[in-house]
């Protein structure tokens, strides 16, 4: 529409082209391309503002835009491979049975280890934050700070809900409600009135 400005909110945007997967940058038009190795399948694949990511059955790799080359992360050893990533503009979050990791618009990675009994009970993104709900603890992760951010679960504490802004995450329990603040990298709560 003339007169009008649009943003242009996707910045890299990923294909399958045969056996080679291809990020292509949108700001600089040039383009990053791994070769599927053998036997390897993709079981998932996704773009969006500053993140692609690929997951297959042998790895994860992710890139950003003007990337020279696909960033990975193999999976280790009885670690099964992922079916879904969360996607924001600036994050991308993938749960394994073994980890929970974080990849940015930066193109850097996080991650964090999950404990043998740690099981994963809900995951979301927003649009610079994101958090990893396990039945001990919550790990914020802010693309604006990097890393992982952890805060314990109190015992009997059941979560109620889980929801991740811009740049902060919320988690309602029985007992209270927990804040995650990316730029403070800090866990904040407040005990729910009886």
């Amino acid at each position: 529409v003339p007169g009008q400005e649009f943003v242009l909110e996707d910045q890299i945007i990923v294909e399958q082209l045969g056996r080679e997967i291809v990020a292509f940058d949108l700001e600089g038009s040039g383009r990053t391309t791994e070769r599927l190795e053998h036997q390897e399948e993709v079981l998932w694949m996704g773009s969006r503002g500053r993140v692609a990511m690929v997951l297959t059955t042998k790895r994860i790799l992710a890139a950003t835009p003007q990337s020279s080359s696909w960033q990975e992360q193999r999976y280790r050893v009885g670690e099964s491979a992922v079916a879904e990533a969360y996607l924001s503009q600036t994050l991308a979050l993938v749960v394994t049975s073994q980890r929970a990791l974080a990849f940015f618009g930066t193109g850097n990675w996080a991650q964090e280890s999950i404990a043998p009994r740690e099981n994963v009970t809900a995951v979301d993104v927003g649009p610079a934050a994101g958090v990893v709900v396990t039945n001990r603890r919550a790990l914020g992760v802010s693309s604006e700070t990097g890393g992982f951010f952890p805060t314990g679960l109190r015992v009997n504490e059941e979560v109620e809900s889980v929801r991740a802004f811009s740049n902060a995450a919320t988690i309602t329990t029985s007992q209270r409600t927990l804040l995650f603040s990316g730029p403070a990298k800090l866990w904040f709560d407040q005990n729910r009135p009886l």
